[in-house]
């Protein structure tokens, strides 16, 4: 095989030299390919092509990586409160959110009349509603009455 033919296949197919692969059943059409043409081609009907690239696996890496994210999670390396780690007012705001999300989409559907929808934002901010639970609970009551 010509250095030149793998050269300019290499160059045809934006590759390295050692990506360069050659049909073995069709080394006699590769050997009479002489100008760029020719080979672009051979490329065409499949008698060349490039190996895909090899890349470096990440598995073992991404393995170590959760490993180490769970390490040191258990009890005993817990220190402070559970409100030192996740303060009440986060997790209030948290459960807010949620709830006020619930509000707005049972509003969007219509499935709430205006003045149930501002009692139970005021249940929500006041504390009365604190789950989805509660929440679903209340509204069934209200439609039973």
């Amino acid at each position: 095989m010509n250095r030149s033919k793998r050269r300019m296949a290499a160059d045809l197919l934006k590759v390295g030299l050692n990506r360069v692969r050659f049909d073995p059943e069709q080394l006699d059409r590769v050997d009479e390919a002489v100008t760029r043409d020719d080979l672009r081609r051979l490329i065409h009907s499949g008698a060349i092509w490039a190996e895909p690239s090899k890349g470096t696996s990440r598995g073992r890496m991404n393995m170590l990586k959760a490993k180490k994210r769970l390490r040191g999670r258990g009890a005993g390396s817990k220190k402070g409160r559970k409100t030192a780690r996740m303060p009440r007012k986060d997790r209030w705001v948290t459960q807010v959110r949620v709830l006020r999300g619930y509000l707005k989409l049972l509003k969007n559907r219509g499935e709430l009349p205006p003045d149930q929808l501002k009692l139970l934002y005021k249940k929500v901010k006041g504390g009365e509603i604190k789950s989805m639970r509660r929440m679903r609970e209340t509204i069934a009551e209200s439609r039973s009455r």
